[in-house]
């Protein structure tokens, strides 16, 4: 080999070197592009009802298909009246911190979905109905103060867990009206 051919193939290699060290910052750029897109998505994803009947929560697919107005109670319950009607979705009201995630993958991997109802770790309590609904038991019962005969949010026997009535998932319960005539009062967001 001559002495200008080895001046030659190592020109080529040290114009090789330079390309091969321009172009890993485009790979790692796209690369890193492409998973903060893939998270942004899943994240987006993660936060509807979609998501909530598949791919982690498949045994949850009955209240999903409640939220939908799809199953054999054509929506009863809150969760489809405020979905169609307030836009919300499943983690407006199931607040999912990240120890509740935790427990449920360990259920749904293990099998054991029979504890994923939505009485145990997404039960609702009162201060997340009260966010949306008047910020405090007494607003509520201002805002409801036409109810006649008498206001259910103003009940002599204190302030009951706003799930007693209003069920997420289910029919309404006229829990008053078990014991007290309720005057022909009927309940919002049922079918």
């Amino acid at each position: 080999m001559t002495e200008e051919m080895k001046e030659s193939a190592q020109a080529e290699t040290v114009k090789a070197e330079k390309v091969g060290k321009k172009r890993w910052p485009i790979v790692v750029s796209v690369i890193v592009a492409v998973l903060v897109v893939a998270g942004i998505g899943g994240f987006a994803w993660h936060n509807t009802p979609s998501f909530c009947g598949t791919v982690c929560h498949s045994s949850m697919s009955e209240h999903v298909d409640n939220y939908y107005g799809a199953d054999d109670t054509n929506g009863a319950g809150l969760a489809h009246w405020h979905g169609v009607n307030a836009g919300t979705t499943c983690l407006d009201c199931h607040k999912a911190d990240i120890n509740t995630q935790v427990a449920e993958l360990g259920s749904q991997l293990s099998g054991d979905t029979d504890n994923l109802g939505l009485a145990d770790r997404y039960y609702v309590d009162n201060d997340t109905c009260l966010s949306c609904h008047g910020d405090s038991y007494e607003a509520l019962a201002e805002q409801t103060a036409d109810l006649k005969p008498y206001n259910p949010h103003d009940s002599p026997h204190g302030q009951l867990n706003c799930n007693e009535c209003h069920k997420g998932h289910a029919q309404q319960v006229d829990t008053c009206g078990q014991c007290h005539p309720n005057g022909g009062q009927t309940m919002r967001g049922t079918n």
